[in-house]
């Protein structure tokens, strides 16, 4: 099964999307009316009379149609969920409309347009409404659609244990959730089937029961096993039109306070990563060249004083260049501040305390408040990095990546990320691999600019900065 292929799940859902949006942009336009048509017949005790014909709104409306459409995309309300409660459905919902109406709030005040506040708030109110309405009868013919079969994943459970037994169990009376059990995959020794169900193979020949029995999904309900095992399994299989999802049990619920939402009260969670359009990412690419780009120019006379200082104090340039890796694996050249005496080893373990001798005075100012990182806006203009994203890392340590931890590289290197704004260097290596991975996984616009955001009192308060 090759990456192109499309299994009858996927199809089923992009086809569930496309009908969604249609839904949505029907319920914007009707709320816009509603808004409209109340704010009309207003009494005039209340409000003043309108001042605007229906033309103006009319005018606006595929902008409004687009904002409404771009604010759902980031609040994720097009990312099907399979487990989604009515009350997080709700949720969601009144999270999507807000956030739409805000964006139009916005364009509207940039507009210099004098629209109606009155119909803005009432629209908020009808669009929360109609999309309510809406969604839950999109979720209600979803549910009905799937238990009559359509679009279900041919699924095969990894772990026949207990855990594994009651997931067969569970899938196999609510077929609401889509899944169409396939077999068994033993991690251990194991009898030929289990609960009438085939055991089709050990764990290490997944790959090989995926392709031959046209797998959708896996649910790995041994959360126990290697993690470097199964993350290279889902590797060699990420060219297959194949998801993972993690089964946690009983156990695990009541120890890590996991929140109840998913596989019949069993919470799953996703192992693969998020495929963002190609709109998004140059939205991203956007930001990145206004925010650095404005950022490059306002620090020009930093960065002059700065030089100054390195010079005096080192008689070297002011510039370190390292080569890092980037994004698939391609070397480039990232630039900082020089922070450490020019005699000392470029490629050597990177401080770990504020008393390293290879560093000078101007230097350990610089790293206190992270500086040094500056030059980097000149990596983010050219391309090779983002403003935020994974940590961009060293030759010989990428050479050390197993097979899964290669995904890394999928993804531009940032300047700031999670593993700088949560525990900068007094984490671990391991603990920065998996914050690199959330943030590959959950990325988006929204996020960007609250790491964004966040780094400036981590990187003021100087904590973790050597």
């Amino acid at each position: 099964m090759s990456q192109a292929s499309i299994s009858p799940r996927r199809a089923f859902e992009q086809r569930l999307n496309a009908v969604l949006v249609c839904c949505d942009v029907a319920a914007c336009l009707a709320a816009m009316a509603a808004a409209y048509y109340l704010r009309l017949h207003a009494p005039t005790s209340l409000l003043a009379p309108l001042k605007h014909g229906p033309e103006l709104y009319v005018g606006a409306a595929p902008v409004v149609v687009v904002l409404w459409l771009l604010g759902f995309h980031a609040m994720n309300l097009y990312e099907i969920r399979r487990f989604q409660s009515p009350f997080a459905e709700l949720l969601a919902s009144f999270g999507g409309v807000t956030f739409a109406t805000l964006l139009i709030a916005a364009a509207s005040f940039l507009s210099h347009t004098d629209y109606s506040r009155a119909i803005l708030v009432i629209f908020w109110a009808a669009g929360l409404a109609l999309t309510v309405i809406e969604r839950g009868a999109f979720a209600l013919y979803r549910s009905n659609a799937l238990r009559r079969g359509k679009g279900g994943s041919r699924t095969v459970i990894v772990g026949c244990g207990e855990l594994g037994q009651l997931v067969a169990d569970r899938i196999g009376r609510y077929q609401s959730l889509g899944y169409t059990p396939v077999g068994f995959v033993a991690t251990g020794d194991a009898p030929d089937s289990v609960g009438g169900f085939p055991v089709l193979g050990s764990f290490h020949d997944l790959p090989q029961i995926i392709e031959e029995h046209h797998v959708d999904e896996v649910l790995v309900a041994r959360p126990d096993l290697d993690v470097d095992g199964l993350m290279t399994l889902i590797s060699q299989c990420r060219d297959r039109a194949v998801t993972f999802s993690l089964v946690a049990g009983p156990l695990q619920l009541l120890t890590t306070g996991a929140e109840i939402s998913g596989l019949a009260d069993l919470p799953v969670v996703p192992l693969e990563r998020q495929h963002f359009p190609w709109w998004e990412r140059a939205l991203k690419r956007a930001m990145d060249l206004v925010i650095g780009g404005i950022m490059l120019l306002l620090l020009l006379p930093l960065f002059a004083v700065i030089a100054i200082l390195i010079r005096r104090e080192t008689g070297a340039g002011a510039l370190f260049y390292q080569e890092r890796i980037g994004r698939d694996g391609e070397p480039f050249t990232m630039l900082k501040f020089q922070t450490m005496h020019p005699s000392s080893d470029p490629y050597a373990p990177a401080p770990t305390g504020e008393n390293d001798e290879r560093i000078t005075v101007t230097g350990r100012w610089l790293r206190r408040y992270s500086l040094d990182e500056l030059p980097q806006l000149i990596n983010v203009l050219r391309g090779e990095m983002s403003l935020v994203g994974p940590r961009p890392e060293m030759p010989f340590i990428v050479e050390q990546y197993a097979p899964w931890q290669r995904r890394r590289l999928e993804m531009k290197p940032g300047i700031t990320g999670l593993w700088q704004i949560l525990g900068r260097k007094d984490l671990p290596l391991r603990d920065n691999i998996e914050y690199d991975f959330y943030y590959i996984h959950n990325h988006s616009l929204l996020m960007d600019l609250a790491i964004l955001l966040k780094t400036i009192p981590v990187v003021l308060r100087g904590r973790g900065a050597y």
